[in-house]
């Protein structure tokens, strides 16, 4: 059965030595200077070339950005949002009949949490994990049947994120000279996180400091609390505020790595054929 963090941490009143982390690993939130600086916003309903424009120097500063008018229906978000929380709100053991098997690297979906983070000591949080595309990765039957709305919500907000994703895709792509089929196919994957509440909170972290190993994240965020931060390349971390009906996006490995591959390819060849 997998190892889940509420079912774990039941009636403690000190956290478990695993789940401590040194204090140079969390951030403060105090106002330093720059710490409230705000992500680039990004309006989708713009021309087509300023999208290239704004896109393009955000990705470069940053690796960062905000969307709003990105065509994702805010009723379609805040579902999603309250199907996940339904769920998180169920019993613990109502909500173990979901839970991944320990050690099954091949169950992707259904709930559980993050064996540490590359070395990291364990994140103080839950999740509820899904593929939404292709057909084939989607395993629909691990989804969780309660709510009875979940899988029908969670299907509609995965249909609406692969359009947005395509679009942003589209746009780097093209402000880098290459050709959008070169990521035509890709997986979409889904996790809505967890963070039960912590005796001793000022000991861990909800998530660890981390890069993304997919293209390309949209990011909900919670809109009753803070505490996404990201780091510029300066060194800086900064808080980013909840914005009305925005997304957060930001680059992942995948296509930071993709990306100077295809770029290298496409210059070679081009050489070539010239």
């Amino acid at each position: 059965m997998a190892s889940i963090l509420e079912h774990y941490v039941q009636n403690l009143t000190q956290v478990p030595p695993e789940f401590v982390t040194e204090s140079k690993g969390r951030t403060s939130f105090e106002k330093e200077d720059g710490l409230f600086e705000e992500l680039p916003l990004v309006d989708m309903s713009d021309s087509q070339q300023q999208l290239k424009n704004t896109i393009s120097a955000a990705c470069q500063e940053w690796g960062f950005f905000q969307v709003v008018n990105h065509g994702i229906a805010a009723d379609v978000v805040e579902n999603a949002r309250k199907v996940a929380r339904a769920f998180f709100e169920l019993p613990v053991e109502e909500k173990m009949k979901w839970a991944r098997e320990e050690g099954k690297r091949d169950q992707i979906a259904g709930y559980g949490r993050t064996e540490g983070f590359r070395g990291q000591h364990s994140d103080w949080m839950d999740s509820l994990y899904a593929f939404l595309s292709p057909h084939s990765l989607k395993a629909r039957h691990l989804w969780p049947s309660t709510p009875a709305n979940y899988r029908e919500t969670i299907d509609k907000l995965g249909e609406e994120s692969s359009k947005l994703m395509s679009r942003l895709l589209t746009i780097i792509l093209e402000d880098l000279g290459i050709p959008s089929e070169e990521f035509e196919e890709y997986n979409l994957f889904y996790r809505a996180n967890f963070y039960p509440p912590c005796p001793e909170p000022d000991k861990v972290l909800g998530t660890h400091a981390h890069t993304d190993h997919g293209a390309i994240t949209i990011l909900v965020q919670d809109n009753i609390c803070d505490g996404l931060q990201v780091q510029k390349k300066d060194g800086r971390w900064i808080s980013v505020a909840p914005v009305p009906n925005a997304l957060v996006i930001n680059l992942g490995e995948s296509l930071v790595v993709g990306l100077t591959y295809l770029c290298f390819e496409f210059l070679i060849n081009k050489c070539m054929r010239n």
